[in-house]
């Protein structure tokens, strides 16, 4: 991790998950951001007086990591390739400071809606107990599921409660083929998550942001992930997404 960064945040001050949790964003907007990692530094240092830090066991850099599950031939990813929705993701998560770990369910409808479900699961033991949970939430039973990417990345989430806006900032990013162990170095890359209530647009970080020449861009890591370091499938609609990371380095 830059050294800078981890200056920077600690001039921040700490918020604790409660604290953070006491404002709800019931009519949000979420927004995202890709963009070179170098440019990081100079985007906290422009808003660190304007946002606290959340801090999880003492720690504002939080550990994930997150197993996907697809079908023998993918199913899941390569409806998302082909741009179709009511369309499912299938993961585990494990927040690794604190060893909690959630199986979850997420599924897009039509209407561009997305819903998750997730219950605390322990992956050691398989997903055959976790059969009534899968086969309610999604239209895939435990037995035709396999671990497929396997995504690692460290968080920092910032929280400014007067405006409502809650920012995660993800580096450190990698993927790999969970059957080869093939990695997708995406470590030169950042992503930002504007989290707002609705109508509250020029907050700090989005100023921030424009004045470092940073524009919205999509990305989502299991997808752009599972193209980069799986061979064996489809990647149309991802190749011009590719090469835009490829051209942050």
């Amino acid at each position: 991790m830059n050294e800078s960064v981890m200056d920077i945040v600690s001039e921040i001050n700490p918020i604790t998950l409660e604290e953070m949790d006491s404002v709800k964003l019931l009519n949000r907007t979420d927004t995202k951001f890709v963009f070179a990692a170098e440019k990081l530094p100079f985007i906290l240092q422009d808003v660190k007086q304007d946002y606290a830090v959340l801090y999880v066991n003492d720690n504002p850099f939080q550990e994930y990591n997150t197993i996907y599950f697809d079908t023998k031939d993918k199913r899941m990813y390569h409806i998302h390739q082909a741009g179709k929705v009511n369309r499912y993701k299938v993961r585990h998560r494990t927040y690794v400071s604190s060893g909690i770990s959630f199986l979850e369910i997420k599924y897009k409808n039509n209407k561009k809606v997305t819903f998750k479900k997730r219950i605390p699961y322990d992956l050691s033991q398989g997903l055959e107990n976790a059969q009534e949970f899968i086969t309610t939430h999604s239209s895939f039973s435990w037995e035709e599921l396999e671990p497929t990417s396997v995504v690692n990345y460290t968080r920092v989430t910032l929280v400014d409660l007067k405006a409502g806006e809650r920012i995660t900032i993800d580096m450190d990013l990698s993927v790999s083929n969970a059957e080869t162990n093939q990695v997708a170095d995406f470590s030169h890359v950042c992503i930002i998550e504007l989290k707002r209530e609705k109508g509250r647009s020029n907050t700090s970080m989005a100023k921030a942001l424009r004045k470092n020449r940073v524009f919205q861009k999509s990305m989502s890591k299991y997808a752009i992930g599972t193209a980069a370091s799986h061979e064996d499938v489809r990647t149309n609609r991802f190749k011009k997404k590719l090469r835009y990371i490829e051209r942050l380095k």
